[in-house]
Formats: C-alpha cells, sequence, structure tokens
C-alpha cells in the first residue's frame, strides 16, 4: 500500500504506505550512520507527534545462502500464501481534502528470481477516489531463520490512464539492497531495520516495532496480541506509519503518526483465498504488468529473469507415467513418420522454426544448479551442409554450449520439414566434455537402435491439442515431448521486442513434472528459455544474437562440423558410424 501520488510521488511497499518520497537529494551509494534519537521502548505509549526513533542508513545483512525455501512465506505475522488477497479501504488527506483510498493486496501463486533467490510475486493495486492510481509488482522471501525479506517492487504510477512514472529498484541492481519486511520474533526495544535500499529511486524505508499486545477491530474481524509496526524513511524521519498486524492473518490496520504524514488511514475490508479461476485472472494481470516493466524500466527491470509460471496454472497435460513407460509408445503422440511426404525437407521456412542456411542465434543466461547461479551461453548454427536420415535428406545444425565460459557440449542436430510445414527432428549426436576433455556422446538417430524422428515444431501449433514426441532415443532415455502452452504473449529480448510469441513446454518421460519453457516469434524462431519445476536446472537463456553469417565465417562454421562428423564416427561407431557422410553445398 502506497500513498496517494496527487502532491509527490512516494516509494512504495506492499502493506505499507510508505513515507518515503521519490524525488529528493541523491541517497549515498554507501550506507552510513546518520543522527540518532532515542528508541520506542514501551509497549504502551499512545501516538504522539514527538520524533521517537533513530533514523540510521544501516542496511540488514543478506545472504542467499541462509534461504532454504525462500518462497515458502509463513511467518505468523506476515503470512504470503498463494491466492491470499487483502483488501483495505480508508481515506487520505493532503491539504485539508480528504479522499477515499482503497488497496487491493493479492499474493499471486507467480515465482521471480531476484538476487538469486525465488522470491513470491505479489500483485498490489491502489485506488484515489474510486480511480487506479498504482499498479505494482512487489517481490519477498522469507529466510531460514523466518525473516521476511523485501527484494524490489515495480509500481506503476498513474495520472488518470496516463503513465507518470515507474521508479522501480530490485536488490542486486544499481547499489539496491534486500531489506526485512518482518522480523521473525519482532521486540520492543530492537533497533530499527532497513526495509529496502534503493537509491536510485529513493527508497530508504526502515521500521521498528512500537507497540506489542494491542487489540483492535476492523470490518473482517476483531484481533488481539496485535503487533505494531513504525515505518519512516530518510526523506521524512518523523513521518511515521502504524501498521497493526495480526498472527496468523497480517496487515490490519494502518494509521500515521507525525507532522508531514498524510494522515492515511486503512481498514481490513476482505481477507479471501481466491478461487482458482480468480487466481488466473490475478496471474494473467500480474504476468501482463511484468511485460510492460520490461518495455518500460530499461536498466533495472529488464535486466531480470522472466516471472515463472507453476506447473499446475498451465495448459499443458500429460499422459499418465503409466502411459509412458519407456519403449511404449503412447497413444496419439507419435506422428506418423513418412519419407515419401517429404517433398523439399531441407527447405525449413516454417515461421516458427525457420532454419535456413547460414542462420545464427545466439543465447546468453544462466542456470541454477545446487543454488548456484552459473553463466550459460549458447550457439547454434544453420550449416549449409545436409545429411541424409532414415530416408530423407536433413538440415544439419552446429551447435556449441558453454557453462561459465568453458565449452561443455558440441552438437550436430538433423531437422527436415515435410509437406505439411511440420518440422520433424531426426536426431543428434552430441558430445559432451569436461575440462576440455571429451566425456561421452548420447546419439540417437532415427531409423537406428529403435530410435524415431518426431515433430520439433507443428505446422499450425495450437492450444489444446496433445502432446507429442519430438524424437524418441530409447537408447540413451531421448524421450522428449513438447505441447503448446500459451499464444498470444509478448516478450522483449536484447535483440528486440516480439508480439504474438508462442510458448512451447517441453518435457521428458525422465522428468514428467520439469518443463522447459521455449518462446517463439514468427519468422525468428526461439528468442528465450525458461523453465518451470521444483527440480528443473533453473535455466534461463535470452536471444543476444540473431544474425545472417557471411561467406567466409559459414564456411569456417561447416568445417568444424565436418570435424565434428569424423570424431562421431569414431566414438559413435554402431549408431552415427551407420549413416552415410554429410554432404555439402
Amino acid at each position: 500500500m502506497r500513498r496517494l501520488h496527487l502532491t509527490f510521488l512516494a516509494a512504495t511497499l506492499p502493506f505499507m504506505i510508505s513515507a518515503a518520497a521519490c524525488a529528493g537529494a541523491t541517497s549515498p551509494e554507501t550506507p552510513t550512520v546518520a543522527r540518532t534519537i532515542p528508541p520506542v521502548a514501551t509497549a504502551t505509549r499512545e501516538p504522539t507527534a514527538e520524533p521517537t526513533i533513530a533514523y540510521v542508513d544501516q542496511l540488514e545483512d543478506f545472504d542467499a545462502s541462509n534461504f532454504n525455501d525462500p518462497a515458502q512465506i509463513d511467518n505468523p505475522w506476515f503470512p504470503l500464501q498463494p491466492g491470499t488477497q487483502y483488501v483495505y479501504e480508508g481515506i487520505t488527506e493532503e491539504g485539508g481534502q480528504r479522499t477515499a483510498h482503497r488497496v487491493i493486496f493479492t499474493v499471486t501463486d507467480l515465482i521471480k528470481v531476484i538476487d538469486g533467490l525465488r522470491t513470491v510475486v505479489v500483485w498490489d493495486q491502489d485506488y484515489s477516489a474510486g480511480e487506479l492510481v498504482e499498479a505494482e509488482l512487489a517481490f519477498f522471501a522469507q529466510d531460514s531463520d523466518g525473516n521476511v525479506w523485501h527484494l524490489g517492487q515495480y509500481p506503476e504510477v498513474y495520472a488518470g490512464s496516463k503513465l507518470v512514472e515507474a521508479p522501480a529498484w530490485i536488490s542486486g541492481l544499481k547499489g539496491s539492497r534486500a531489506g526485512i519486511s518482518m522480523k521473525a520474533e519482532p521486540r520492543l526495544g530492537t533497533p530499527s531495520y532497513s526495509q529496502g535500499w534503493g537509491p536510485a529511486v529513493n527508497w530508504t524505508d526502515r521500521a521498528q516495532v512500537a507497540q506489542t499486545g494491542q487489540e483492535t477491530c476492523v470490518p473482517v474481524d476483531c484481533y488481539d496480541d496485535v503487533l505494531v509496526t513504525e515505518e519512516f524513511s530518510r526523506e521524512q524521519p518523523y513521518a511515521f506509519q502504524l501498521k497493526y498486524y495480526a498472527r496468523g492473518v497480517g496487515n490490519v490496520r494502518v494509521g500515521w503518526r507525525g507532522p508531514d504524514a498524510t494522515k492515511e488511514t486503512l481498514e481490513l475490508v476482505e481477507h479471501t483465498q481466491l478461487s482458482p479461476e480468480a487466481l488466473a485472472e490475478v496471474r494473467r494481470e500480474a504476468l501482463e504488468l511484468e511485460q510492460r516493466a520490461y518495455e518500460i524500466s530499461k536498466e533495472v527491470y529488464n535486466q531480470t529473469l522472466p516471472i515463472e509460471v507453476p506447473a499446475e496454472a498451465t495448459r499443458v497435460t500429460e499422459p499418465t507415467p503409466e502411459a509412458m513407460a519407456v519403449g511404449e509408445t503412447p497413444e496419439r503422440v507419435f506422428e506418423d513418420f513418412d519419407p515419401a511426404n517429404f517433398e523439399a525437407p531441407t527447405n525449413i521456412d516454417n515461421p516458427w522454426l525457420p532454419l535456413q542456411p547460414g542462420t545464427q542465434w545466439a543465447y546468453e543466461g544462466f542456470t541454477i544448479e545446487d543454488g548456484e547461479e552459473i553463466p550459460h551461453r549458447l550457439e547454434f548454427t544453420v550449416t549449409d551442409l545436409t545429411k541424409e536420415i532414415d530416408g530423407v535428406r536433413a538440415v544439419v545444425a552446429y551447435i556449441l554450449d558453454y557453462s561459465d565460459y568453458q565449452l561443455v557440449e558440441k552438437e550436430l542436430a538433423f531437422y527436415a520439414q515435410d509437406n505439411d510445414g511440420n518440422v520433424w527432428y531426426l536426431g543428434e549426436h552430441p558430445e559432451e566434455y569436461e575440462d576440455g576433455e571429451f566425456v561421452d556422446a548420447p546419439t540417437w538417430i532415427s531409423g537406428l537402435e529403435d530410435a524415431k524422428a518426431g515433430i520439433k515444431m507443428m505446422a499450425d501449433p495450437q492450444l489444446g491439442t496433445p502432446s507429442y514426441f519430438q524424437g524418441w532415443g530409447p537408447g540413451v532415455e531421448w524421450t522428449d515431448h513438447a505441447q503448446v502452452d500459451e499464444m498470444g504473449q509478448e516478450f522483449c529480448v536484447p535483440v528486440g521486442c516480439f508480439e504474438d510469441v508462442l510458448v512451447i513446454a517441453e518435457s521428458s518421460l525422465e522428468e514428467l513434472d520439469i518443463y522447459q519453457l521455449k518462446y517463439y516469434a514468427s519468422g525468428v524462431g526461439n528468442v528465450r528459455v525458461g523453465w518451470r519445476g521444483a527440480a528443473a536446472t533453473q535455466e534461463e537463456l535470452e536471444l543476444v544474437v540473431f544474425d545472417q553469417l557471411s561467406p567466409a565465417i559459414l564456411a569456417a562454421i561447416r568445417t568444424q562440423a565436418l570435424e565434428l562428423e569424423q570424431h562421431a564416427y569414431e566414438v559413435s561407431p554402431d549408431v552415427y558410424g551407420q549413416t552415410p557422410p554429410a554432404q555439402g553445398p
């Protein structure tokens, strides 16, 4: 919850109307202790206009390794369970004018990685006199001790229907640091604590326990043993927002204290658990706000990874594991592979996966393994080589995969397009490396050792169609399958922004609950890679290069691909050794 923006723009924090103005003197890059005023030391005093809390620029010790299950927020004073919605109503007073105020605060079932942590995404709406004046995404995580941290926010401030400003701050970017929204054990007499530090937008909010054991009644219910905190900022150190927290519920009332406060009061009028349908609508609105954030906040939000959608919220439906045992063909999963239906197989012009010789895509991002964020780069080049696979002439792609700046895999992959426009995947020869040394080559080729070709991209992908195998290589446990997950999306990556994006969710029989999300732009191909599922490697990639290579560079890559093929004949005699050589232009 936030102050109105009629006379100034305030920094925002869910469950609070911050006193931090967005305009003012530039904050120092290195916080230092400021002035001191004796702290609150009583649980029974009444709020007064006298300053009682010290303001210091001291930040909290944020340690990402101390978050075992960060998205499970069950702090009794600040529980953030997906689908919970809080609605507050009250007034603000500015310039002697009283204005009706309404705030809707919803905990989504979305997750976003911020500063190395999986955070809960909150969607917040702020209305003044019935008009939306701010919409916000805010990010929270709980550490192993039970403290709830605030890792940033993206607020959009409106005047009428016009966007005025979007003062985003995200922990880890532009000097911003995470802060604590609620202590695990809030106690009187303890020092104030930072609720986050966003120097670029003057986010300097702090809080301190003001009272405990209070009683209060709001339209939802009456509560005893209520905790009261006082929140304030460096820009307005004597303007306090009072927050009343009921155990097991969260924030139930908002008040104020101080001569410069806007005299905002709010009460909890609704506290509900949304239906699946209502939560789905909230999810959609939050994702739309994120898409705008990528376009508007280029230097901050655009540097973050996309929000993750939970598996149960997707449209993907999988056959049961019993029906998909390795070695068995589930009903309606494989399309018929007929070499007679490939009249011009190397002319791959499917708009979602156009594979024209000389085109190169380069992706950069990271994977998270065992809690460690590892830089990742992938280079995918369509060569001008072709190779006959299972009676069809296929296009040869050459792929290089780098982890932590070291080459970990080289691969030859084979594609062909049928007369209907479907792009088929006919096999691959990947070579895996550790510290520059060859380790393994789990090759599968359609037509050999029971391997079968599968569809990589449908000619006309539609929501609701069954999942389809992208190939079948039982000898190396290649059992990947895919299904259309979303359509009509909008995404921005370093090479540009795209509309009408198609999202494909890919999985395998070995990891049924883990999905790799592929985002395809018409006329370009794959522009982004994401993931979904608790046990996934959490790979995120974005398209950073989309280029048509010069003849000289293409010739050099052709040479590298042919060298890899020669090695394939040596290390995979039983599979790759049974195929005819690749042909040049």
